[in-house]
């Protein structure tokens, strides 16, 4: 079973079995609260594991796994999307600016009375008719507790640049697992569709289509005749959307299936 519910960006998501779907790209700031189970989150170098109670701000402009485990109680989170115009809004009022530009994808907030009550309050926003205005203010509120919290968290939520050009090669060893469109990768390496291909091919001398199946391919194996995992966990591990588009293309280069590892 599956429910999820969103009241203008205020989002609450129950599960009572293991999803390993969730948002890939992330496109705007967003924080989120462990009512029950666990969720994992991985971010191209590290599985971190977040718990009941656990609070956790993941920065936007960046590429995420989420796995969400319910417990005995199922799995339940509230989230809060923090759009780049009321944060915007935010910073010019209250005059607040970025110090760096943060490098981490995912934050840890450690959650104090404040926090914590505030997303307990939620809880009874959903299945109301709340207003967008009265949603913003909400939103706003986070805001203020974050940086009460944590002034350091200014540098995340306040950072508006955009992804400059960073190194190709770098980045795609890190994110090739993440299934995504080129034009997001492109975007996030600070190059054009265009740019990046041209780029990609000049450097692995390959298409970056062939490169990533490829890559996976390789990845997949590993983990099968090493690590000894199952075809079932290894194809949403490295990035394949069906386990028989997987075992297809396994097949097609090594000449067995995947199970015969």
């Amino acid at each position: 079973m599956k429910q999820q519910e969103d009241i203008h960006g205020i989002q609450r998501a129950c599960y009572s079995k293991s999803s390993k779907a969730g948002e890939q790209f992330i496109k705007e700031h967003g924080i989120s609260f462990i009512v029950s189970g666990e969720m994992e989150a991985y971010d191209g170098n590290t599985k971190h594991l977040y718990r009941k109670g656990d609070v956790v701000l993941y920065r936007k402009n960046a590429l995420i796994r989420f796995v969400k485990y319910p417990g005995h109680d199922g799995f339940e989170a509230i989230s809060v999307i923090l759009e780049k115009n009321l944060l915007k809004e935010f910073a010019e009022r209250h005059e607040i600016h970025s110090d760096k530009n943060p490098k981490e994808s995912l934050f840890k907030v450690e959650p104090d009375e404040l926090i914590s009550s505030y997303f307990t309050g939620l809880e009874t926003w959903f299945g109301n008719k709340i207003s967008i205005e009265l949603a913003n203010i909400k939103k706003i509120e986070i805001i203020h507790l974050l940086l009460r919290n944590n002034k350091a968290l200014k540098n995340v939520l306040f950072h508006f640049g955009m992804p400059g050009k960073i190194d190709l090669e770098a980045f795609m060893n890190t994110n090739f697992r993440f299934n995504v469109p080129l034009t997001q990768l492109a975007f996030l390496t600070g190059r054009s569709l265009a740019t990046f291909k041209r780029d990609f091919e000049k450097l692995f001398q390959t298409s970056p289509n062939k490169w990533i199946q490829q890559k996976r391919l390789t990845e997949a194996h590993y983990l099968l005749e090493h690590k000894k995992m199952k075809a079932k966990d290894v194809y949403l591990e490295i990035g394949f959307e069906t386990l028989s588009h997987f075992s297809y293309a396994f097949k097609n280069r090594y000449g067995i299936n995947p199970s015969q590892l």
